[in-house]
């Protein structure tokens, strides 16, 4: 199964801190209106800073200069601040500005350069900054926060506004954490026009491709580095490595009468090719906080943008039948310190860009998008049930009214911009219906593990002492009571002789009857757990079965919590019923009686599954029966005839179209295709796009696993690799031609784990990523095979930004640990297996130990050391140290550098940072000049020689080595 999270394109890494406000409370609150301007030249001053003084509430001025600040009553005591850098603040009483026309003025600040040397004590700009990263830890706060923040879109196209977008966000954040742990967006009130509508009529697929995607989200989640780790972003200027290949020169110092600023200037080296922004740093002199950025691309920087992921590029040039070139990055963020810590005011991006098209007559038209993101309030917690409106309320009929925004503080929009009809849509990311499942605490290393999840997760005498040989599934589905009630055969073999057997059914599920014998057996439940009591001892050896009747409510998920699992009751899109069930992680025992762990496969399964006339049900294996029943249903029975782990027994029900088709190769593989009637076209291209995926990931990996049960793709509701009968979630957006080109990467996941996961399979949920690392390693494929090596590289360094590494890869064995902060299983996993391949440095002998993998293991399960000592033995090396570093820490190994000029040579010392104390990897560097080479760092300390090198000639290859680089010049 693969996570929903993949970052878009053209957004540059660059500092943001997030934190968020709590929703304004219903008070009566005031209007202050006015305009701020420079008193020198008498001209506006867009984007100054309002706030309340000692409050969290606060808003800018828009590019003319004018403001309006809404604020709770009971701040009428209190007095209004009114700032911008370079200039002297302002402040003003409440009362003395409430109910007028202001027009405020702010003096010049000018930047005094004869106290530089003293405030400075002859520190080099270089020196401030590394204080201030020192200083990141305690001047930023790293609690869970909130904030309330309004965000404007405007993108336009020569003389053509493409979109114009205005929303209020509700952001909680949980700075360090990453994707859905770590940030989460509400959009509160919205509203959206597009004033050329004639332009996506007649051209569409164009006109969206040129929006932007998730803008607000990218703007917070790529920006929000100096939270995380910072050697994770190789590219960041203030990523130490890169300080080679800039100037840092202290300007001098800027003062608004509270708070006095280095003014620091970047640039790039003139012999750098890798210095990729430029601009004014500005950091208080007193808490060494960033207080304001002012950043653009450089010349390099706007380079490696339009050079850099190529193939999408090259994606969209082949379906759009145009290109997009980026001239102009720039970017401005400004800081505020709220009760003695520092968070992000503002931000604003602008993005240049040349669109060429010749069949639409464009030539070098200019694509030209503003973002602007303020905070608006700050709180450090909030209460996860306050709610600033619902939906409930009829915002919709408020559109183009005064009192839209309500008590939200928004940003004017300049006057130059005719706004004029909004879309009728105010809530563009609807409100979640919660589940009605009771709330529970995940269990996982961080919340501890409980009975539950040991009775789950542990082999004791009472699972071991038998092997499950055989299922045979018998359900009904209610489908308008979300009810199902049916039989479970289990058949099995005795492996030591017992009395008492586990099974595992959620004890929400009600058991009838357990029958062994014809005879009806007793039995006691503990959580999950169902323990089996037998009349007598069951002898070695034999083979023996039993029946047990159950019906319920089986659990559906909570959307909320990653790999939580259960049956999704949907509607398609013409109103039939879409219903499907997914369980990796919560496991089957959510939905019918089994012996719940991963290490025991059953040699077969039957599934039989009755649903109302009309519909369709598609489950594992191939459909051996269709059964018309007197009472307006139908039954279908399908086999599975190979073993298969329990999470991938599955149903789905609906109205499918189907499409039949063979593989052949040298021999003979059935294939289906199900997908909903109205996505027919799209679901025949995707069909043919089957045979080639099959040949590219068999030539990588071995044969397809299960001839005998065939191969079916099928749209679902939710991805998942259920073995022989694949789903990837719902038909992608786009038309037929972008479907037959783009690369379908979630297909590939998905298809993939028919070998990682489904012929290989994990034998406790600690080791998943054998199953979701060589599936996201996978996606890589088609790219690979599109564009070679350099497609390869592109689409896995693409992975690095969604690595969280706050946990291990590998979970706690013998529990129940559903992995709820995923992640690194995926991405992490996928990048320690390409830097394994390069570290081989053979790609002969990396697809040999791929497909050795397959054969040797195949129906099997296996653990991480299975895997480890298969490639020790097949490279005759001990890699256990390499697999250790990724698996077993958190963090991944840092190659420390120092170096010095000595005469025209650049003198390198260099080992390993890493957990692992005998980690030993090897790594390509720069030997020569833009000449790449092996060498072989240890945990000691090594040097090595470079004549005729310089620092900004020297690199390291972590584009194909996922690792961190530490550079210090000594």
């Amino acid at each position: 199964m693969q996570p929903n999270y993949r970052l878009t394109l053209f957004l540059w890494i660059i500092l943001l801190f997030t934190a968020v406000s709590p929703a304004m409370s219903q008070e009566p609150f005031l209007t202050i209106t006015g305009r701020v301007t420079s008193q020198q030249t008498n001209q506006p001053l867009p984007y100054a800073n309002i706030g309340i003084i000692g409050k969290s509430l606060g808003t800018v001025t828009n590019a003319e200069g004018n403001f309006i600040f809404k604020i709770p009553a009971s701040y009428s005591r209190d007095s209004l601040k009114i700032s911008q850098i370079g200039y002297e603040s302002v402040t003003k009483a409440v009362k003395d500005v409430q109910g007028k026309k202001n027009h405020i003025t702010l003096q010049e600040a000018p930047i005094q350069l004869a106290e530089v040397h003293i405030q400075a004590k002859s520190k080099t700009g270089l020196e401030i900054i590394k204080e201030a990263i020192a200083a990141i830890p305690t001047n930023y706060d790293t609690s869970a926060i909130q904030l309330l923040a309004f965000y404007r879109e405007t993108i336009q196209l020569d003389t053509s506004q493409i979109t114009h977008t205005e929303s209020v966000l509700e952001v909680k954040q949980h700075p360090g954490k990453e994707k859905e742990e770590g940030l989460k967006i509400k959009t509160l009130k919205e509203r959206k026009r597009r004033p050329d509508t004639t332009l996506f009529t007649k051209d569409p697929r164009f006109y969206y491709w040129i929006q932007l995607n998730n803008g607000a989200r990218n703007t917070l989640t790529s920006s929000n580095v100096i939270q995380a780790d910072m050697k994770r972003y190789k590219n960041f200027f203030l990523n130490s490595r890169n300080f080679k290949h800039y100037t840092f020169t202290l300007q001098g110092i800027v003062s608004d009468r509270e708070r006095r600023m280095y003014v620091i200037e970047v640039n790039p080296k003139k012999k750098s090719s890798k210095a990729y922004i430029q601009g004014k740093l500005y950091i208080d002199i007193q808490s060494l906080a960033f207080t304001q950025w002012d950043l653009e691309l450089s010349p390099q920087g706007i380079d490696r943008e339009n050079n850099r992921n190529f193939f999408w590029k090259s994606i969209g040039r082949m379906v759009m039948k145009a290109s997009l070139k980026i001239s102009s990055v720039k970017e401005v963020l400004h800081f505020d310190q709220y009760q003695g810590k520092w968070y992000i005011k503002d931000i604003r991006r602008h993005f240049l860009a040349d669109v060429n098209s010749k069949s639409r007559h464009l030539e070098n038209s200019v694509w030209k998008t503003d973002l602007l993101l303020t905070v608006t309030d700050i709180a450090r917690s909030a209460t996860p049930e306050t709610k600033i409106y619902t939906s409930a309320d009829s915002v919709s009929q408020k559109l183009n009214k005064g009192d839209f925004w309500g008590q939200f503080n928004i940003i004017q929009p300049a006057s130059k911009d005719t706004l004029g009809t909004f879309d009728q849509k105010t809530d563009s990311i609807p409100v979640k219906k919660m589940s009605q499942n009771t709330p529970v605490k995940p269990s996982n290393r961080e919340n501890g593990f409980t009975r539950a999840d040991t009775l789950r997760g542990k082999l004791t005498p009472l699972r071991t002492c038998y092997d499950v040989t055989f299922y045979k599934l018998d359900i009904d589905v209610d489908i308008e009571h979300k009810f199902i009630s049916g039989s479970t055969l289990i058949r099995f073999s005795v492996q030591q002789p017992f009395t008492k057997m586990q099974v595992d059914l959620y004890d929400n599920m009600q058991i009838h009857q357990i029958v062994y014998k014809g005879k009806t057996l007793p039995y006691t439940r503990e959580y999950n757990a169902v323990f089996i009591q037998f009349p007598e001892t069951l002898p070695l050896h034999t083979n023996q079965e039993i029946m047990i009747q159950y019906s319920g409510n089986p659990k559906e998920p909570n959307r909320d919590i990653s790999m939580d699992g259960g049956f999704l009751w949907s509607k398609d899109a013409n109103g039939d019923p879409w219903i499907q069930v997914v369980c990796q992680g919560s496991g089957a025992s959510l939905w019918w009686p089994n012996k719940d762990h991963l290490s025991d496969e059953p040699d077969s399964v039957s599934i039989a599954v009755t649903v109302p006339q009309g519909l369709l049900n598609i489950s594992n294996g191939r459909l051996r029966k269709t059964t018309q029943l007197s009472n307006h249903k139908t039954c279908y029975e399908w086999f599975v005839s190979y073993p298969i782990n329990n999470y991938n027994v599955t149903l789905n029900i609906g109205k499918y179209a189907r499409l039949q088709g063979q593989y052949i190769t040298s021999d003979t593989l059935t294939l289906e295709f199900y997908v909903m009637p109205y996505n027919l076209e799209k679901g025949k291209i995707i069909f043919d796009r089957i045979k080639p995926m099959l040949a590219t990931l068999e030539k990588q990996y071995g044969k397809y696993p299960f001839p005998r049960d065939g191969f079916k793709l099928m749209e679902s509701l939710h991805a998942m690799e259920h073995q022989s009968a694949v789903s990837f979630g719902k038909m992608p957006e786009g038309d037929s031609e972008e479907m037959s080109t783009a690369p379908l990467s979630i297909v590939w996941h998905e298809v993939s784990h028919e070998w990682w996961g489904n012929q290989v399979s994990c034998s406790d949920l600690a080791d998943m990523w054998i199953h979701e690392a060589f599936a996201t390693y996978s996606e890589s494929l088609p790219f690979a095979e599109k564009f070679g090596k350099k497609g390869e590289q592109e689409y896995m360094e693409s992975l690095t930004g969604q690595v969280i590494e706050q946990q291990p890869i590998i979970g706690v064995y013998d529990v129940n640990h559903i992995h709820y902060n995923i992640g690194d299983m995926y991405e992490k996993g996928a990048l320690m297996l390409y830097t394994f391949k390069n570290v081989l440095n053979n790609d002969a002998c990396w697809t040999e130990i791929l497909q050795g993998i397959q054969k040797d293991f195949r129906n099997k399960t296996v653990c991480t050391n299975d895997i480890v000592h298969y490639i020790n033995t097949k490279t005759n090396t001990d890699y256990t140290y390499f697999f250790d570093q990724y698996l077993r820490y958190a963090s991944i190994p840092a190659l420390s550098i120092k170096y010095k000029i000595k005469g025209s040579a650049l003198v390198l010392s260099y080992k390993w940072i890493a957990d692992v104390a005998d980690f030993r990897m090897p790594i390509r560097v720069t030997t020569a000049r833009e000449k790449f080479g092996l060498i072989y760092p240890t945990t000691q300390w090594k040097t090595l020689t470079l004549p005729d090198m310089e620092p900004t000639d020297f690199d390291v290859d972590d584009s194909q080595f996922y690792v961190n680089v530490e550079e210090e010049e000594i």
